[in-house]
């Protein structure tokens, strides 16, 4: 999902169309964070650490629900590929 264009082994993501804008800029960057913000902080430390404490229902519940958001952006994203 970044800003660069696409190049060739190095295609992106695009939640919308390349218009040189600031809202191109700022939906892709908060995408970007949204989505190392999801595997940092939710995936990372569960996968990675033996021994932590089950989450609660509705803990669970919100960050399957932050994937979800995350998931219906790539599944609706196009590809920028040369």
């Amino acid at each position: 999902m970044s800003v660069a264009a696409g190049m060739m082994r190095e295609p992106r993501l695009r939640l919308m169309a390349e218009d040189n804008s600031d809202i191109f800029r700022s939906v892709h960057r908060g995408a970007m964070s949204f989505a190392e913000g999801c595997f940092a902080g939710i995936r990372n430390p569960n996968s990675h650490e033996d021994g932590l404490p089950e989450l609660a229902e509705h803990g669970a519940l919100g960050r399957l629900a932050a994937f979800s958001v995350l998931a219906r952006w790539v599944d609706s994203a196009a590809l920028d590929a040369p």
